[in-house]
């Protein structure tokens, strides 16, 4: 059986990056959808119901934050992994509602297919940078 997963990036660049790390690392066993956007993404989505939607936080038009929560609703069963080259902790508590990992795309190399295989397995993924910044963010409950 197959594995579907839909990726969208504003940038050839970073969704060629990403399929050429799918494919050499899954195979035929993936089936690549591709979106330049935000509404694209939607659409996509919803059409192809895919495991796995990989978005980018930061695209014109409707912006992967917000793409993520119409997919959530829309796609119950897709998981959503953000990746973004942005500082995240004015967006942490965003973030956190919408998707089930993260991971930076300046580690994509590293950490998108553990990340994939992680949302895959039924479990989230989110990079050790968000991790401390979430954990620095949240109230101390020391007194």
């Amino acid at each position: 059986m197959s594995t579907s997963i839909l990726f969208a990036d504003d940038s050839p660049t970073v969704r060629r990056a990403i399929r050429a790390v799918l494919t050499s690392t899954l195979g035929s066993d993936i089936v690549c959808i591709e979106a330049n956007g935000g509404e694209e993404a939607l659409n996509k989505a919803i059409a192809a119901q895919p495991d796995v939607v990989v978005l980018d936080i930061a695209m014109p038009g409707l912006n992967g934050l917000e793409t993520a929560r119409y997919i959530k609703q829309r796609c119950p069963k897709s998981a959503v992994l953000a990746i973004s080259t942005y500082d995240l902790e004015p967006v942490i508590p965003r973030l956190m509602l919408g998707v089930s990992g993260f991971v930076r795309k300046e580690a994509m190399c590293s950490e998108l297919l553990p990340a994939i295989q992680a949302l895959l397995a039924g479990k989230t993924y989110f990079t050790s940078q968000l991790a401390s910044a979430s954990r620095a963010a949240a109230p101390s409950s020391r007194l």
